[in-house]
């Protein structure tokens, strides 16, 4: 297996554990007109410390902090006359600055909603409910041997998620559902509106497994989500990943999942890897991820990354490499990608980092084209500051930021694409002829919200980050 630490290199070129990193000293802060000392900053209201230590993270971190990012009394005493009134904003002055920055992905999450944020970006979905996903299967209404046209539907557990309700209670994967309290539902929407209810409460669900009904009761309880699933396709496996993140249901994340998957499927000589819908998560997953399909050595792509020199507090960029540190467990075997316009960020950077080593094809739809990744830091007021701090290369440093990936066979029905998918992965002899798309996605030109706080306050789940847990040292940003 493979992992990946990343750290903030000193002045020097290192190799890291399949990680290199090239690191050099970045430009002076941009608010250099602004100079100010310990006991001046302590002294200072907690609105002013908290736009000063936030714009020191900007100038540090920001990958457009050169050209963008004013000074100090550029932003002072200026948010509520800018829209952002003190009944809604904690730090008024601070949501202007980051507003008006051009990228939608630098954002200020105010303190009250800090907990929420890093909750969302660090863990998988947490849900109130079994913890199945259902199926409907038409099958013939005749009994075995009659010769009649007609069907009927039955509902299949698709999927039971490990460690979730359902599962403790006993109930497995291709169970065929016989009632649920009772009930016999006739859809799979049907069934998600009996199989719900409050903490605590529970439900009797009665299911067929072989020739015997078995009866299990389940209670309602909190669960984290899985993101990674196995299904087979006319005997092909396919293993979906939903986002990319740190903690699951295993500690280990989507990674330990990915891993878990590859094992579950060694013996296939062919594999589809569905990535639709993907919008990403942690590099850490996602790389760690894509080294299992490698050989040891290979590059899977490339990371200009801003941030903070730890001894010297200085901003600096470091390039940083990502190598596989030896061979991935599923190293020769046959892949073929699925991916869409919602493939994301880290899912897109799985793409490159596989296709470009194994010409893997993809099946479906051009990417959306997020070649960019955010640090997501605690600010002074224990805040969170969301900022671009990260730009994406493949292997070859070539850029795919804003114009996604081009699949190989295009096709926008869900089954039709994943139909040409299996016919690959049994033929296995289709490679990667296409690179990136040719027209702008328009996703990086749209104006930034200007949304309240707590609402449009969000960052969308998955993209390309890093979270930071520790604050920057620096006390007073500007002396």
């Amino acid at each position: 297996m493979n992992f990946f630490h990343k750290a903030i290199l000193g002045l020097s070129c290192l190799t890291l554990l399949g990680m290199q990193a090239c690191t050099t000293k970045s430009s002076d802060n941009p608010f250099k007109t602004t100079e100010i000392g310990e006991e001046e900053f302590e002294n200072l209201p907690e609105d002013a410390k908290e736009l000063y230590y936030t714009g020191w993270l900007l100038s540090a971190f920001y990958v457009n902090a050169d050209t963008e990012l004013g000074e100090f009394e550029d932003y002072y005493k200026q948010g509520t006359k800018n829209g952002f009134p003190t009944d809604y904003f904690e730090f008024p002055d601070v949501e202007y600055m980051f507003y008006s920055l051009s990228d939608n992905y630098t954002r200020y999450f105010s303190p009250r909603y800090a907990e929420q944020i890093i909750n969302m970006l660090l863990y998988s979905e947490e849900n109130v409910g079994i913890g199945v996903d259902i199926k409907e299967v038409t099958v013939p209404s005749c009994e075995t041997g009659d010769d009649c046209d007609e069907t009927k539907t039955k509902l299949v557990f698709k999927h039971v998620y490990p460690g979730a309700p359902a599962a403790k209670a006993g109930i497995l994967k291709d169970d065929t559902l016989v009632t649920i309290d009772g009930v016999t539902p006739t859809n799979a929407n049907m069934f998600q509106k009996l199989a719900s209810g409050e903490s605590g409460e529970t439900t009797s669900i009665v299911v067929k497994r072989g020739e015997e009904n078995r009866t299990y009761v389940v209670k309602f309880q909190e669960y984290l989500a899985p993101t990674v699933f196995v299904d087979i396709e006319d005997s092909i496996p396919v293993i979906t990943i939903t986002e990319f993140t740190d903690t699951t249901y295993l500690n280990t994340g989507t990674y330990g999942e990915f891993v878990n998957a590859l094992e579950e499927t060694k013996d296939a000589k062919a594999t589809i890897i569905d990535l639709r819908g993907n919008p990403g998560g942690s590099v850490d997953q996602c790389m760690n991820a894509t080294a299992e399909l490698i050989d040891k050595n290979d590059t899977m792509a490339f990371m200009i990354s801003h941030s903070i020199d730890t001894l010297t507090e200085d901003p600096i960029v470091d390039t940083l490499t990502w190598t596989a540190s030896e061979d991935g467990i599923a190293k020769g075997r046959y892949f073929v990608f699925l991916a869409d316009t919602g493939s994301a960020s880290c899912a897109e950077l799985m793409l490159v980092g596989a296709i470009s080593n194994t010409k893997s094809p993809v099946v479906g739809l051009t990417t959306y084209g997020k070649g960019i990744g955010q640090s997501y830091l605690g600010t002074y007021a224990n805040g969170i500051a969301g900022i671009t701090s990260m730009r994406m290369l493949d292997k070859n440093k070539k850029i795919y930021h804003r114009y996604g990936i081009e699949p190989d066979y295009i096709e926008g029905d869900p089954d039709k694409a994943m139909e040409i998918a299996v016919k690959l992965a049994k033929e296995r002899t289709a490679v990667r002829t296409k690179e990136y798309g040719s027209v702008d996605t328009g996703h990086f030109t749209l104006l930034k919200s200007r949304g309240l706080a707590g609402k449009a306050d969000r960052p969308e789940r998955g993209g390309a980050y890093k979270v930071i847990r520790e604050k920057q040292q620096k006390p007073f940003p500007f002396k």
